[in-house]
């Protein structure tokens, strides 16, 4: 049986990355190499087991495709 996911509520990343527009917390999120996903309003999605994991076990968040 998988462990569940949890993943970090809107008040702990603004407190991870001190921003509080979606937009400001990705370019944070990106530049202290926490991966996240998106969703589609904008908002990040931070997994609790990325956080803790070492770099190199932490999952690859996709990244946005432009035309």
């Amino acid at each position: 049986m998988r462990a569940p996911m949890h993943i970090l509520s809107d008040d702990q990343i603004i407190e991870i990355t001190r921003r509080v527009r979606p937009s400001a917390q990705r370019r944070m999120l990106d530049f202290l190499k926490i991966p996240y996903r998106q969703r589609p309003d904008g908002t990040p999605v931070v997994f609790e087991a990325d956080i803790h994991a070492p770099p190199k076990e932490r999952s690859s968040a996709p990244r946005l495709r432009l035309p």
